[in-house]
């Protein structure tokens, strides 16, 4: 694995200190030293400020700040055809979808977590955790 598109949930877990955040963390520091080349999707940086800032909005726009330092940002605009393909194909959520189009265009792997969103597509999938919490 060589490049990786982070999905919601790894960055949320490692916010949030979840079950599975050393992974995650061990995926960041790579990615942060340069020996990863990481990507997100402006649609999933909406979700992880929404998610992350319902507590504290500060510090949720500083840790999406500092995804947005260390990853290429794809917009939603550059794959929303190829989103809409895998929203409709395999019935997934509309974050989940940005992040298989986005994988996808960047020939990379999608880093996710549990949800079973990601069984049987036909992206390459990488799991940090397979349990949800």
């Amino acid at each position: 694995m060589d490049h990786v598109v982070f999905d919601a949930e790894p960055l949320i877990a490692y916010y949030w200190d979840e079950p599975g955040s050393d992974a995650v963390e061990a995926i960041i520091d790579r990615v942060e030293g340069g020996q990863l080349k990481g990507s997100v999707n402006t649609v999933t940086c909406t979700e992880v400020r929404y998610v992350c800032g319902r507590d504290d909005p500060q510090t949720a726009q500083a840790y999406v700040t500092r995804i947005r330092n260390w990853c290429d940002i794809v917009t939603a605009e550059d794959v929303w055809e190829s989103a809409a393909d895998y929203k409709r194909d395999y019935n997934i959520a509309l974050g989940d979808a940005f992040t298989l189009a986005t994988a996808a265009m960047e020939e990379a792997t999608a880093y996710t977590g549990a949800d079973d969103d990601f069984d049987d597509v036909d992206v390459t999938v990488k799991r940090f955790r397979e349990d949800g919490v």
